[in-house]
């Protein structure tokens, strides 16, 4: 059951993340909203608690929101002819999600641990960007990061060896901090069915290829969610060799 949060007015507000247009200090993703802007979005959007596993909206449905994930994961994906799904993107705290095309949902979300978001209808987002364009500036910034993300992941897939191909993808979930913990473990919070499903391999595909990244000493597994680095030289250049 999806279950709307209370505590508005303790609320700090969603925030979203991305790597700017202009140059900054430092570098990777940086927090985007100010409190003031954080504030406006929480006031026209309502904050939801949803259990691992639910359907936040479904593929040619009507698209009235857009999401911003808090805390959790959710996954984005479309269903195939075949039956088959193709997984298009994970999105972690801060990320945005609801793309549509002429009123419609693209794809179909699923939550896959325990989120907590935000819905923010669209026409009352759209008339805040009108009265306050520096957000609607800071989401497209984010809009164009995602972009990005997706250039990557087109790279990720023109890989042939499928264990530079699995290195990729942890390296991508590494890149954010708030995937990795105090001690440098990285956080695999999705099955290996959807990592197989993101990267175009099969189930066994992916299981070999984590067995033959402990195998090079490169990774230690600790169980099927939790992943060390052991060997950065050699892993970054896996990472690197294209």
């Amino acid at each position: 059951m999806i279950k709307h949060a209370g505590g508005r007015s303790s609320d700090p507000g969603p925030s979203i993340r991305a790597v700017t247009f202009g140059k900054s200090q430092g570098v990777g993703a940086k927090r985007l909203l100010t409190d003031r802007q954080r504030q406006k979005l929480a006031t026209i959007g309502t904050r939801m608690k949803v259990p691992a596993r639910s359907i936040l909206y479904r593929e040619e449905t009507d698209a009235d929101s857009i999401f911003i994930v808090t805390e959790g994961v959710v996954k984005t994906f479309r269903e195939l002819p075949s039956g088959k799904r193709r997984l298009s993107a994970f999105l972690f705290a801060a990320d945005v999600f609801g793309l549509s095309e002429n009123g419609r949902y693209l794809n179909t979300a699923q939550a896959v641990t325990g989120v907590t978001l935000y819905r923010i209808p669209i026409d009352s987002l759209t008339a805040l960007f009108n009265r306050d364009p520096e957000l609607g500036l800071q989401f497209l910034s984010k809009a164009t990061h995602e972009l990005r993300e997706a250039q990557r992941r087109a790279i990720v897939l023109t890989r042939r060896d499928a264990i530079g191909r699995l290195a990729m993808f942890l390296r991508m979930l590494e890149k954010d901090g708030t995937r990795v913990s105090d001690h440098g473990a990285i956080s695999i919070p999705m099955s290996r069915s959807d990592i197989a499903d993101y990267l175009g391999m099969s189930l066994e595909a992916v299981s070999r290829a984590s067995t033959g990244l402990a195998r090079r000493g490169l990774v230690a597994f600790d169980g099927r969610h939790i992943v060390r680095v052991v060997d950065r030289k050699h892993f970054d250049e896996l990472v690197a060799a294209l």
